[in-house]
């Protein structure tokens, strides 16, 4: 269907983390990431915090469940200080993944409840999805080339992708497509809490996120473009962090043969972790 952008002055969070390698150690990874929260009324920002967290993973997918992780503890402590009508935007799927660790499972129910509960309705917008039609081609390229076909250039929305019966219990969100922008051809996997289509539409949902659009970059809520911006680590700043991290390790004895062997970092979320859909 058309889309049509509701202009509104709503409470909108939004949440997004880095990531960035500081040390190879060959079996495992010392990685960095700048985790950042902000909220907005209308077009302005009245409030933010940012944190930066250091872990040690063994693999990518570890490394993607810390970086889920961290997101929503710093969603649950924005929690404690804003609420009213509007809604929290999260730059992944909304969804407890099965292969996740039970408490982190648990956290992200957690994060999706005590939203709905202060009014603040729950949306992932992830940058990629492996949502798929039986065949293998992608559902987003599939269900914009008909959208393309009966309605041009206009901004458009596909709801339900599913029956609502058909979700399992860890999509915490109904997935939706959606062209936020006749002025972009930039198609986006738009999940919004289960919960909270019980009280509103997912036309409503949709036409005011479109209504949060940047002119300067149509097709995707300026929120979530901003905290994106405000959580990267530069060059510059990931090596003064890597010194001091080296100053620490020292200090704890670990061996100088390893870190000389752990030089390169490399950025980390943009190549290898986005993507979290199912």
């Amino acid at each position: 269907r058309v889309l049509e952008a509701l202009p509104h002055r709503k409470l909108v969070a939004a949440v997004d983390a880095s990531a960035k390698i500081l040390f190879n150690l060959g079996a495992a990874l010392i990685v960095e990431s700048r985790v950042v929260v902000m909220a907005f009324r209308g077009s302005k920002r009245i409030w933010e915090k940012s944190a930066k967290r250091v872990a040690l993973v063994s693999s990518r997918f570890e490394a993607a469940e810390w970086l889920a992780r961290i997101e929503y503890e710093a969603a649950l402590r924005a929690l404690a200080q804003l609420a009213g009508n509007g809604y929290l935007l999260m730059d992944r799927s909304l969804v407890a993944a099965p292969l996740y660790r039970l408490t982190t499972r648990e956290l992200i129910r957690k994060v999706e409840t005590r939203a709905t509960a202060l009014g603040l309705v729950p949306v992932g917008i992830p940058k990629r999805t492996r949502l798929a039609l039986d065949n293998g081609e992608g559902a987003l390229g599939y269900i914009a080339s008909l959208a393309e076909k009966s309605l041009g250039r206009s901004a458009w929305y596909y709801y339900p992708l599913f029956k609502a019966e058909a979700l399992p219990p860890w999509m915490l969100g109904a997935p939706a497509v959606s062209k936020l922008s006749e002025m972009s051809s930039a198609v986006l996997r738009i999940d919004i809490s289960r919960r909270a289509l019980a009280r509103f539409e997912a036309e409503e949902v949709i036409g005011e996120l479109a209504a949060l659009q940047d002119p300067t970059s149509p097709g995707y809520p300026y929120p979530l473009k901003a905290v994106h911006e405000a959580s990267i680590v530069g060059e510059r700043e990931a090596e003064a962090d890597r010194i001091t991290l080296l100053g620490l390790m020292r200090s704890w004895g670990v061996s100088e043969r390893l870190l000389r062997e752990s030089l390169a970092y490399v950025s980390f979320k943009e190549r290898s972790l986005w993507g979290d859909g199912p």
